[in-house]
């Protein structure tokens, strides 16, 4: 014998859903304009014939509690609303997903949008999962920061094989990168203007090249060892060093050779050798913010 839900047991409704020994008296128009599934289970519903339940269609629910259930009905019914919380985002999204409940998976992904960073081991299954592309791409950032730790967590094994790959072949990349950071000096591939005078200009870039990798071991030392911080320190000391490079010739007359160097070249340059690197989207207006690696859902 079921018992009737004290929250979702409406007297108008016209079907019955059965999840554990809690019977929810639901409307059919309502659930099946927002749900395909629904929609179709309610053409193949029986008819139930306990006096109690007033012999309406019924179908059992499997797969979840009945406590879920009634919280997943109190976020789609605007009367009993509950919000998204980390407590319930989990069974939410798996409900949602199942029954095609659109609008339930778009409000899962609205909430994690802020607070990504609340959890962004959680943050990047779900997205994982239900392919919210950009929560995927914020959230890698940060376990990508910190990968050695987030790995280690038994969640972890919860993302997709396809992600756990590329997780750890965009680490490895990065790992790479510095180790191998001195080879930026081979520049032979940079295109002078045509009015450059060739033979000095090439000293001069040399010259330039030299003073960049002086202060990168400067910087190198005086952090132990660039390799051993996070990704997004170790890109920081890189950009300083960087803009204190710049920051010795800013002052100075520029050719259009120098500016195409600089500017291009040079930025070409490392974005190739590194990756692409960007702050989280809500902190790319705060002044030195920090610079991240990440990855993106592909179809």
């Amino acid at each position: 014998m079921s018992q009737k839900s004290s929250l979702h047991y409406y007297e108008d409704g016209d079907i019955i859903l059965i999840v554990q020994d809690t019977a929810f008296c639901l409307h059919q128009n309502y659930l099946s304009m927002a749900s395909k599934v629904f929609s179709d289970m309610f053409s193949c519903a029986t008819s139930y014939t306990a006096d109690e339940l007033h012999e309406l269609p019924r179908i059992n629910i499997t797969d979840t509690s009945s406590l879920a259930f009634e919280n997943f009905l109190s976020f789609i019914y605007p009367q009993k609303y509950v919000s998204i919380t980390w407590d319930n985002i989990e069974e939410f999204c798996r409900i949602g997903d199942k029954y095609e409940f659109i609008s339930v998976l778009e409000a899962a992904e609205k909430f994690l949008e802020p607070h990504f960073r609340e959890n962004p081991l959680l943050s990047l299954i779900l997205s994982d999962r239900y392919y919210f592309n950009f929560v995927y791409k914020e959230s890698s950032k940060l376990i990508l920061n910190e990968l050695q730790k987030y790995r280690q967590n038994s969640q972890f094994l919860l993302l997709s094989y396809k992600t756990r790959s590329a997780l750890f072949e965009r680490y490895l990349d990065f790992t790479i990168s510095i180790t191998t950071l001195h080879s930026l000096k081979q520049c032979k591939n940079f295109k002078h203007h045509s009015l450059c005078s060739l033979v000095k200009h090439e000293q001069e870039i040399n010259k330039w090249y030299d003073t960049f990798f002086e202060k990168y071991e400067r910087l190198n030392n005086n952090t132990n060892n660039i390799i051993m911080l996070s990704p997004s320190k170790s890109m920081s000391i890189i950009i300083k060093c960087l803009m204190e490079f710049w920051g010795d010739y800013i002052n100075g007359t520029w050719s259009e050779c120098d500016y195409r160097f600089f500017n291009d070249y040079l930025a070409e340059q490392f974005v190739n050798h590194f990756g692409k690197f960007e702050p989280l989207k809500y902190e790319k207006s705060k002044k030195d913010a920090e610079h991240y690696m990440f990855i993106e859902l592909k179809d």
